[in-house]
Protein backbone atom coordinates (compact mmCIF):
# COMPACT_ATOMS: atom_id res chain seq x y z
CA UNK A 1 0.00 0.00 0.00
CA UNK A 2 1.30 3.53 -0.73
CA UNK A 3 2.63 5.40 2.30
CA UNK A 4 0.50 8.19 3.69
CA UNK A 5 1.57 11.78 2.94
CA UNK A 6 2.95 13.38 6.15
CA UNK A 7 0.64 16.09 7.63
CA UNK A 8 3.31 18.76 7.20
CA UNK A 9 3.55 18.05 3.47
CA UNK A 10 -0.25 18.11 3.24
CA UNK A 11 -0.15 21.53 4.91
CA UNK A 12 2.31 22.83 2.31
CA UNK A 13 0.20 21.40 -0.51
CA UNK A 14 -2.94 22.93 0.99
CA UNK A 15 -1.36 26.38 1.12
CA UNK A 16 0.00 26.08 -2.43
CA UNK A 17 -3.43 25.09 -3.75
CA UNK A 18 -5.09 27.93 -1.90
CA UNK A 19 -2.45 30.33 -3.19
CA UNK A 20 -3.29 29.21 -6.74
CA UNK A 21 -6.97 29.78 -5.99
CA UNK A 22 -6.19 33.33 -4.84
CA UNK A 23 -4.18 34.02 -7.98
CA UNK A 24 -7.07 32.79 -10.11
CA UNK A 25 -9.52 34.88 -8.06
CA UNK A 26 -7.51 38.07 -8.62
CA UNK A 27 -7.11 37.36 -12.34
CA UNK A 28 -10.86 36.94 -12.60
CA UNK A 29 -11.35 40.23 -10.73
CA UNK A 30 -9.18 42.00 -13.31
CA UNK A 31 -11.28 40.45 -16.07
CA UNK A 32 -14.41 41.79 -14.40
CA UNK A 33 -12.88 45.27 -14.22
CA UNK A 34 -12.31 45.21 -17.98
CA UNK A 35 -15.90 44.04 -18.46
CA UNK A 36 -17.17 46.90 -16.30
CA UNK A 37 -15.12 49.45 -18.20
CA UNK A 38 -16.50 48.18 -21.51
CA UNK A 39 -20.11 48.27 -20.28
CA UNK A 40 -19.61 51.44 -18.20
CA UNK A 41 -20.60 49.81 -14.91
CA UNK A 42 -17.39 50.49 -12.98
CA UNK A 43 -19.09 52.94 -10.61
CA UNK A 44 -21.89 51.87 -8.29
CA UNK A 45 -24.84 54.25 -8.78
CA UNK A 46 -25.88 56.45 -5.87
CA UNK A 47 -28.03 54.65 -3.26
CA UNK A 48 -27.45 51.29 -4.93
CA UNK A 49 -25.32 48.20 -4.34
CA UNK A 50 -23.50 46.03 -6.85
CA UNK A 51 -25.15 42.62 -7.06
CA UNK A 52 -23.15 39.44 -7.68
CA UNK A 53 -24.23 35.94 -8.65
CA UNK A 54 -22.19 33.27 -6.83
CA UNK A 55 -20.38 30.98 -9.25
CA UNK A 56 -18.11 29.25 -6.74
CA UNK A 57 -17.28 29.46 -3.03
CA UNK A 58 -14.09 28.38 -1.29
CA UNK A 59 -12.32 28.94 2.05
CA UNK A 60 -8.85 27.80 3.04
CA UNK A 61 -10.30 26.36 6.26
CA UNK A 62 -13.83 26.46 7.76
CA UNK A 63 -12.57 28.56 10.68
CA UNK A 64 -10.86 31.15 8.48
CA UNK A 65 -12.16 34.72 8.82
CA UNK A 66 -14.76 35.75 6.23
CA UNK A 67 -13.35 37.70 3.28
CA UNK A 68 -14.50 38.76 -0.18
CA UNK A 69 -12.17 36.17 -1.72
CA UNK A 70 -14.47 33.42 -0.39
CA UNK A 71 -16.79 33.92 -3.38
CA UNK A 72 -16.20 33.92 -7.12
CA UNK A 73 -19.04 36.04 -8.48
CA UNK A 74 -20.40 37.35 -11.75
CA UNK A 75 -21.87 40.86 -11.88
CA UNK A 76 -25.66 40.74 -11.91
CA UNK A 77 -26.62 44.40 -12.05
CA UNK A 78 -27.46 46.68 -9.16
CA UNK A 79 -30.07 46.74 -6.41
CA UNK A 80 -31.33 49.49 -4.15
CA UNK A 81 -29.30 49.88 -0.98
CA UNK A 82 -32.63 49.76 0.87
CA UNK A 83 -32.86 46.03 0.09
CA UNK A 84 -29.86 45.40 2.39
CA UNK A 85 -32.01 46.42 5.34
CA UNK A 86 -34.12 43.31 4.82
CA UNK A 87 -33.89 40.26 7.11
CA UNK A 88 -32.35 37.95 4.48
CA UNK A 89 -29.33 40.16 3.77
CA UNK A 90 -26.41 39.66 6.20
CA UNK A 91 -23.24 41.70 6.51
CA UNK A 92 -20.52 39.18 5.60
CA UNK A 93 -17.21 41.01 5.78
CA UNK A 94 -15.51 44.39 5.68
CA UNK A 95 -12.25 45.57 4.20
CA UNK A 96 -10.86 48.90 3.05
CA UNK A 97 -12.46 48.45 -0.37
CA UNK A 98 -15.97 48.18 1.03
CA UNK A 99 -18.60 46.01 2.67
CA UNK A 100 -19.80 42.65 1.34
CA UNK A 101 -23.31 41.37 2.11
CA UNK A 102 -24.67 37.87 1.55
CA UNK A 103 -28.30 36.94 0.95
CA UNK A 104 -29.36 33.90 2.96
CA UNK A 105 -32.50 31.75 2.63
CA UNK A 106 -33.65 32.69 6.13
CA UNK A 107 -33.21 35.69 8.43
CA UNK A 108 -30.30 35.85 10.86
CA UNK A 109 -32.65 35.11 13.77
CA UNK A 110 -33.05 31.58 12.38
CA UNK A 111 -29.33 30.80 12.77
CA UNK A 112 -29.24 30.64 16.56
CA UNK A 113 -26.34 29.11 18.48
CA UNK A 114 -28.25 25.99 19.56
CA UNK A 115 -28.62 24.99 15.89
CA UNK A 116 -25.59 26.73 14.37
CA UNK A 117 -22.67 27.09 16.84
CA UNK A 118 -20.78 29.27 14.32
CA UNK A 119 -23.07 31.52 12.32
CA UNK A 120 -20.37 32.27 9.77
CA UNK A 121 -20.69 28.71 8.43
CA UNK A 122 -24.33 28.82 7.22
CA UNK A 123 -23.93 32.38 5.93
CA UNK A 124 -21.03 31.15 3.77
CA UNK A 125 -22.50 27.77 2.82
CA UNK A 126 -26.10 28.87 2.19
CA UNK A 127 -25.39 32.25 0.59
CA UNK A 128 -27.50 32.89 -2.51
CA UNK A 129 -26.14 36.19 -3.83
CA UNK A 130 -23.67 38.83 -2.70
CA UNK A 131 -23.91 42.62 -2.75
CA UNK A 132 -21.15 45.18 -2.36
CA UNK A 133 -21.09 48.83 -1.32
CA UNK A 134 -18.26 51.21 -0.45
CA UNK A 135 -17.58 52.07 3.18
CA UNK A 136 -19.09 55.56 3.04
CA UNK A 137 -22.33 54.01 1.76
CA UNK A 138 -22.03 51.43 4.54
CA UNK A 139 -21.85 54.17 7.16
CA UNK A 140 -24.79 56.06 5.64
CA UNK A 141 -26.80 52.83 5.68
CA UNK A 142 -26.10 52.55 9.40
CA UNK A 143 -27.35 56.10 9.93
CA UNK A 144 -30.70 55.06 8.44
CA UNK A 145 -31.17 52.10 10.77
CA UNK A 146 -32.98 52.23 14.13
CA UNK A 147 -34.63 55.56 13.31
CA UNK A 148 -38.16 54.20 13.83
CA UNK A 149 -37.21 50.90 15.45
CA UNK A 150 -36.39 50.17 19.07
CA UNK A 151 -33.43 47.76 19.12
CA UNK A 152 -33.45 44.71 21.38
CA UNK A 153 -31.69 44.56 24.71
CA UNK A 154 -28.14 43.30 24.08
CA UNK A 155 -25.48 41.27 25.85
CA UNK A 156 -21.96 41.18 24.41
CA UNK A 157 -20.34 37.90 25.44
CA UNK A 158 -16.55 37.66 25.08
CA UNK A 159 -14.29 34.76 26.00
CA UNK A 160 -11.17 32.74 25.28
CA UNK A 161 -10.80 29.66 23.09
CA UNK A 162 -11.94 26.25 24.41
CA UNK A 163 -13.71 27.55 27.52
CA UNK A 164 -17.19 26.09 26.80
CA UNK A 165 -18.37 29.47 25.56
CA UNK A 166 -20.58 27.78 22.94
CA UNK A 167 -22.19 25.75 25.73
CA UNK A 168 -22.75 28.88 27.80
CA UNK A 169 -24.13 30.64 24.73
CA UNK A 170 -26.59 27.80 24.12
CA UNK A 171 -27.66 28.05 27.77
CA UNK A 172 -28.63 31.68 27.10
CA UNK A 173 -30.72 30.78 24.02
CA UNK A 174 -34.44 30.53 24.83
CA UNK A 175 -37.13 30.91 22.19
CA UNK A 176 -39.49 33.74 22.97
CA UNK A 177 -36.99 35.40 25.30
CA UNK A 178 -33.51 35.55 23.78
CA UNK A 179 -31.63 35.11 20.50
CA UNK A 180 -27.97 34.08 20.65
CA UNK A 181 -25.84 34.47 17.52
CA UNK A 182 -22.54 32.60 17.63
CA UNK A 183 -19.38 34.27 16.32
CA UNK A 184 -20.54 36.68 13.64
CA UNK A 185 -17.37 37.25 11.65
CA UNK A 186 -18.22 40.83 10.68
CA UNK A 187 -17.29 41.66 14.28
CA UNK A 188 -14.24 39.40 14.19
CA UNK A 189 -12.99 41.18 11.07
CA UNK A 190 -13.06 44.46 12.99
CA UNK A 191 -11.44 43.09 16.14
CA UNK A 192 -8.62 41.14 14.46
CA UNK A 193 -8.04 44.03 12.04
CA UNK A 194 -7.73 46.28 15.08
CA UNK A 195 -5.17 43.96 16.70
CA UNK A 196 -3.18 43.59 13.50
CA UNK A 197 -3.17 47.30 12.71
CA UNK A 198 -5.30 46.92 9.57
CA UNK A 199 -7.96 49.32 10.87
CA UNK A 200 -6.16 52.51 11.83
CA UNK A 201 -6.64 56.25 11.82
CA UNK A 202 -4.80 56.48 8.50
CA UNK A 203 -6.54 57.76 5.41
CA UNK A 204 -7.74 54.93 3.13
CA UNK A 205 -6.23 54.86 -0.35
CA UNK A 206 -9.61 53.64 -1.62
CA UNK A 207 -11.88 56.29 -0.12
CA UNK A 208 -9.51 59.13 0.80
CA UNK A 209 -11.10 59.14 4.28
CA UNK A 210 -10.38 57.69 7.69
CA UNK A 211 -11.95 54.25 8.18
CA UNK A 212 -11.43 52.84 11.63
CA UNK A 213 -13.31 50.68 14.11
CA UNK A 214 -14.76 53.71 15.89
CA UNK A 215 -16.72 54.56 12.73
CA UNK A 216 -17.48 51.06 11.41
CA UNK A 217 -18.58 49.30 14.60
CA UNK A 218 -21.93 51.11 15.17
CA UNK A 219 -23.22 50.25 11.69
CA UNK A 220 -22.09 46.64 12.09
CA UNK A 221 -23.91 46.26 15.41
CA UNK A 222 -27.08 47.80 13.95
CA UNK A 223 -27.01 45.53 10.90
CA UNK A 224 -26.61 42.37 12.98
CA UNK A 225 -29.52 43.27 15.27
CA UNK A 226 -31.72 44.94 12.63
CA UNK A 227 -34.49 42.32 12.60
CA UNK A 228 -34.40 41.01 16.16
CA UNK A 229 -37.70 41.74 18.01
CA UNK A 230 -37.49 44.72 20.33
CA UNK A 231 -38.81 42.70 23.27
CA UNK A 232 -36.06 40.09 22.95
CA UNK A 233 -32.56 39.87 24.32
CA UNK A 234 -29.87 39.57 21.63
CA UNK A 235 -26.61 37.93 22.72
CA UNK A 236 -23.57 38.58 20.57
CA UNK A 237 -21.47 35.50 21.36
CA UNK A 238 -17.99 36.38 20.11
CA UNK A 239 -14.79 34.54 19.36
CA UNK A 240 -11.68 35.14 21.47
CA UNK A 241 -10.88 38.27 19.43
CA UNK A 242 -13.97 40.39 20.10
CA UNK A 243 -12.81 41.37 23.58
CA UNK A 244 -10.94 44.18 21.76
CA UNK A 245 -14.27 45.81 20.88
CA UNK A 246 -15.56 46.19 24.45
CA UNK A 247 -14.00 49.66 25.10
CA UNK A 248 -15.54 50.94 21.87
CA UNK A 249 -18.95 49.48 22.68
CA UNK A 250 -19.04 50.93 26.17
CA UNK A 251 -18.57 54.39 24.66
CA UNK A 252 -20.91 54.01 21.70
CA UNK A 253 -23.58 51.70 23.15
CA UNK A 254 -23.50 52.19 26.93
CA UNK A 255 -26.76 50.24 27.29
CA UNK A 256 -25.17 46.99 26.06
CA UNK A 257 -24.20 44.67 28.90
CA UNK A 258 -20.95 42.69 28.93
CA UNK A 259 -19.89 39.31 30.28
CA UNK A 260 -16.56 37.47 29.96
CA UNK A 261 -15.80 33.74 30.25
CA UNK A 262 -12.48 32.01 30.83
CA UNK A 263 -11.04 28.58 31.56
CA UNK A 264 -8.20 27.66 33.88
CA UNK A 265 -5.33 25.47 32.66
CA UNK A 266 -6.52 25.31 29.04
CA UNK A 267 -3.21 25.43 27.12
CA UNK A 268 -3.42 21.75 26.00
CA UNK A 269 -6.96 22.19 24.68
CA UNK A 270 -6.03 25.33 22.74
CA UNK A 271 -2.94 23.60 21.35
CA UNK A 272 -5.18 20.88 19.87
CA UNK A 273 -7.24 23.54 18.09
CA UNK A 274 -4.11 24.95 16.44
CA UNK A 275 -2.75 21.47 15.64
CA UNK A 276 -6.08 20.56 14.00
CA UNK A 277 -5.03 22.61 10.96
CA UNK A 278 -1.30 22.08 10.22
CA UNK A 279 -1.37 24.79 7.56
CA UNK A 280 -2.47 27.27 10.22
CA UNK A 281 0.65 26.44 12.23
CA UNK A 282 2.79 27.11 9.15
CA UNK A 283 1.07 30.46 8.68
CA UNK A 284 1.74 31.39 12.31
CA UNK A 285 5.43 30.73 11.70
CA UNK A 286 5.28 32.74 8.46
CA UNK A 287 3.67 35.63 10.37
CA UNK A 288 6.89 35.98 12.43
CA UNK A 289 8.76 36.56 9.19
CA UNK A 290 6.17 38.60 7.27
CA UNK A 291 2.75 39.52 8.71
CA UNK A 292 1.77 40.94 5.32
CA UNK A 293 2.51 37.72 3.47
CA UNK A 294 0.85 35.50 6.09
CA UNK A 295 -2.37 37.52 6.08
CA UNK A 296 -2.68 37.13 2.31
CA UNK A 297 -3.89 33.62 3.15
CA UNK A 298 -6.41 34.87 5.73
CA UNK A 299 -6.70 36.97 8.86
CA UNK A 300 -7.19 34.32 11.52
CA UNK A 301 -3.40 34.05 11.69
CA UNK A 302 -3.37 37.61 13.07
CA UNK A 303 -5.73 36.80 15.95
CA UNK A 304 -3.04 37.89 18.42
CA UNK A 305 -1.02 39.90 15.93
CA UNK A 306 0.32 42.60 18.25
CA UNK A 307 1.45 40.07 20.88
CA UNK A 308 3.01 37.81 18.29
CA UNK A 309 5.03 40.65 16.78
CA UNK A 310 6.35 41.46 20.27
CA UNK A 311 7.10 37.96 21.53
CA UNK A 312 7.96 36.07 18.31
CA UNK A 313 6.74 32.62 19.43
CA UNK A 314 8.27 29.61 17.67
CA UNK A 315 6.76 26.58 19.46
CA UNK A 316 3.13 25.54 19.03
CA UNK A 317 2.61 25.79 22.81
CA UNK A 318 3.79 29.40 22.71
CA UNK A 319 1.32 30.16 19.92
CA UNK A 320 -1.40 28.42 21.96
CA UNK A 321 -0.49 30.50 24.99
CA UNK A 322 -1.08 33.75 23.08
CA UNK A 323 -4.43 32.58 21.72
CA UNK A 324 -5.41 31.36 25.18
CA UNK A 325 -4.26 34.32 27.25
CA UNK A 326 -4.53 37.29 24.92
CA UNK A 327 -8.22 37.85 25.62
CA UNK A 328 -7.63 37.53 29.38
CA UNK A 329 -5.10 40.38 29.30
CA UNK A 330 -7.51 42.65 27.40
CA UNK A 331 -10.32 41.69 29.80
CA UNK A 332 -8.23 42.67 32.83
CA UNK A 333 -7.35 45.99 31.22
CA UNK A 334 -11.07 46.75 30.75
CA UNK A 335 -12.54 44.89 33.72
CA UNK A 336 -14.62 47.88 34.83
CA UNK A 337 -16.59 47.73 31.56
CA UNK A 338 -18.15 44.37 32.49
CA UNK A 339 -21.50 44.00 34.20
CA UNK A 340 -20.95 40.51 35.66
CA UNK A 341 -18.17 38.68 37.47
CA UNK A 342 -16.04 36.53 35.20
CA UNK A 343 -17.72 33.22 34.31
CA UNK A 344 -15.23 30.44 35.03
CA UNK A 345 -15.50 27.24 33.01
CA UNK A 346 -15.02 24.93 36.00
CA UNK A 347 -17.62 26.73 38.09
CA UNK A 348 -20.21 26.68 35.29
CA UNK A 349 -19.72 22.93 34.85
CA UNK A 350 -19.77 22.19 38.60
CA UNK A 351 -22.62 24.50 39.73
CA UNK A 352 -24.53 25.68 36.62
CA UNK A 353 -27.66 26.77 38.50
CA UNK A 354 -25.63 28.96 40.85
CA UNK A 355 -23.83 30.65 37.95
CA UNK A 356 -26.88 31.08 35.72
CA UNK A 357 -29.42 32.38 38.27
CA UNK A 358 -27.99 35.90 38.83
CA UNK A 359 -27.19 36.33 35.14
CA UNK A 360 -30.69 35.28 34.05
CA UNK A 361 -32.20 37.66 36.61
CA UNK A 362 -30.15 40.60 35.32
CA UNK A 363 -30.90 40.00 31.62
CA UNK A 364 -34.59 39.14 32.14
CA UNK A 365 -34.57 35.47 31.16
CA UNK A 366 -37.15 33.71 33.38
CA UNK A 367 -35.81 31.52 36.16
CA UNK A 368 -38.02 28.74 34.79
CA UNK A 369 -35.61 28.47 31.83
CA UNK A 370 -32.69 27.36 34.02
CA UNK A 371 -33.51 23.58 33.99
CA UNK A 372 -33.65 23.64 30.18
CA UNK A 373 -30.33 25.52 30.12
CA UNK A 374 -28.67 22.98 32.41
CA UNK A 375 -29.98 20.11 30.30
CA UNK A 376 -27.89 21.39 27.39
CA UNK A 377 -24.80 20.17 29.22
CA UNK A 378 -25.77 16.64 28.18
CA UNK A 379 -24.54 17.12 24.61
CA UNK A 380 -21.50 18.55 22.88
CA UNK A 381 -22.53 22.11 21.98
CA UNK A 382 -20.13 21.97 19.00
CA UNK A 383 -21.22 18.53 17.84
CA UNK A 384 -20.77 17.82 14.11
CA UNK A 385 -18.43 20.80 13.68
CA UNK A 386 -14.68 20.89 13.09
CA UNK A 387 -14.21 21.78 16.80
CA UNK A 388 -16.28 18.97 18.29
CA UNK A 389 -14.82 16.93 21.14
CA UNK A 390 -14.83 13.88 18.87
CA UNK A 391 -12.71 15.66 16.25
CA UNK A 392 -10.17 17.09 18.72
CA UNK A 393 -9.76 14.41 21.40
CA UNK A 394 -7.25 12.27 19.48
CA UNK A 395 -4.99 15.13 18.36
CA UNK A 396 -1.69 14.72 20.24
CA UNK A 397 -0.06 17.60 22.11
CA UNK A 398 3.64 18.28 22.48
CA UNK A 399 5.72 17.51 25.55
CA UNK A 400 6.18 20.21 28.17
CA UNK A 401 9.93 20.65 28.70
CA UNK A 402 11.50 22.77 31.50
CA UNK A 403 12.71 25.31 28.92
CA UNK A 404 9.27 25.56 27.34
CA UNK A 405 7.62 25.89 30.74
CA UNK A 406 9.94 28.77 31.61
CA UNK A 407 9.08 30.47 28.32
CA UNK A 408 5.34 30.08 28.96
CA UNK A 409 5.74 31.50 32.46
CA UNK A 410 7.30 34.62 30.92
CA UNK A 411 4.36 34.81 28.53
CA UNK A 412 1.97 34.46 31.48
CA UNK A 413 3.53 37.48 33.19
CA UNK A 414 3.12 39.50 30.01
CA UNK A 415 -0.51 38.38 29.74
CA UNK A 416 -1.23 39.21 33.41
CA UNK A 417 -2.24 35.60 34.10
CA UNK A 418 -2.06 34.34 37.68
CA UNK A 419 -0.22 31.01 38.24
CA UNK A 420 -3.39 29.19 39.34
CA UNK A 421 -5.17 30.39 36.19
CA UNK A 422 -2.55 29.43 33.63
CA UNK A 423 -1.64 26.18 35.39
CA UNK A 424 2.15 26.51 35.26
CA UNK A 425 2.92 26.52 38.94
CA UNK A 426 6.57 25.88 39.80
Amino acid sequence: MPSQIPPQWMAYISLILYGLYLIGWHVFQRTKRVYRLFYRTSDIPLKQARLGRILYRHKRDPEEISRREDFVTMDDGFISKEVLKGPEWQIYTLDKKGAVFVETPKPLSHYTIDKYPFVYLPIFEEGIRVAEIDLESYLSLGDQLEVDYKPPRCLFFTNTARCASTLFGSMLQHDGHSTVIGEHYALTVLSIGLKDGYWTDNVSIYTGKVMDVERLLPTTIKLIRKCIPSNHLLVFKGSSAEVMLVPYLTRQFPEIKHVFMFRRKAIPSVERVIARDPSQYLLLQLYNFSPFLATQFGFIVANEGALQRQLKPTHIKEFAMLVYGGSYMIYKQNKDSYDFPIVWHDQLIATPEKILAPIFAEIDIPESCIPDAVARMQRDSQDSTFLSREKLQDIPITEMTPELKASLQRYAEKLQMEPDVVGLEA
